[in-house]
């Protein structure tokens, strides 16, 4: 598959400002290393919105070296009520040890009109589970996404494609107002 065509396809869908919602942690650091991935969120409960919100999320992550990643994301999730919520996180990851990375990001949140700029900053888990199946977890705690905890598993069809499905729960604050979304996920990821 060419690498443009695809990368290119990735930042096409994210301007669009297709629904988005959400992306799986960055758990392998390898230098030189690229991941883009698309997800599909569904039944999503959002505070005052009930459980039939849904969305699509878009991440690109390169490794800079064996210890250290950036990962962008892009997600907004369909509010049946009121309007969507936009979320932009540009994360560095560090791998600590074989099996746990730490985070920091920027990120910029955007709900019914009002938008903030914020920090978040956690940690991310990673366990081979079985053949080609890997469980993770993430935690993280910010400002404008208060609470982040993240727990699901990715299963490596080849080596360069991968299936993934997780549970996220966020805890935003727009302007002093918080709520919080939480739901399934599930995906592709494409390493090149």
């Amino acid at each position: 598959m060419n690498k443009t065509l695809l990368l290119s396809a990735v930042v096409t869908a994210t301007v669009t400002g297709a629904a988005f919602a959400a992306s799986v942690p960055v758990t392998d650091i390898n230098a030189g290393q690229s991941k883009v991935a698309v997800e599909y969120s569904f039944a999503q409960h959002a505070e005052g919105n009930g459980g039939s919100n849904d969305g699509f999320g878009a991440s690109l992550s390169t490794g800079l070296s064996d210890k250290l990643a950036l990962q962008y994301e892009y997600s907004r999730v369909n509010l049946d009520k009121g309007g969507d919520v936009k979320d932009h996180r540009l994360e560095a990851v560090y791998k600590v040890s074989k099996n746990v990375n730490l985070y920091g990001a920027g990120t910029y949140l955007r709900a019914d009109g009002e938008h903030e700029t914020g920090f978040q900053g956690g940690v991310i888990g990673h366990v081979p589970l079985a053949d080609n199946l890997k469980g993770f977890a993430k935690v993280g705690f910010g400002n404008d996404i208060k609470q982040t905890y993240q727990i699901g598993a990715t299963y490596d069809l080849t080596n360069d494609l991968g299936l993934n499905v997780y549970y996220q729960y966020d805890k935003y604050s727009v302007d002093g107002n918080d709520s919080d979304i939480k739901g399934l996920h599930a995906g592709l990821g494409y390493s090149f």
